[in-house]
């Protein structure tokens, strides 16, 4: 009865390591694409920053370029 239980204990614990890696194995393929767009919000509310520290005059000509 011992052996039992220690084997079904061994064999829980080994599927919790498989799912663990697993769930690493999964984070490390997805970490480009979230590092990407991680760059492309930063990018973009850097932007933003920008057009908004600009005086209200320039964003008017910069909006309706002078015919």
């Amino acid at each position: 009865m011992h052996t039992f239980s220690h084997a079904r204990i061994h064999a829980a614990r080994t599927a919790e390591l498989a799912a663990e890696a697993a769930a690493w194995r999964l984070a490390r393929e997805a970490a480009p694409a979230t590092a990407a767009l991680r760059n492309q919000v930063g990018e973009a509310l850097i932007a933003a920053g920008i057009r908004l520290m600009q005086p209200a005059h320039l964003q008017a000509r910069i909006r309706q370029p002078a015919a």
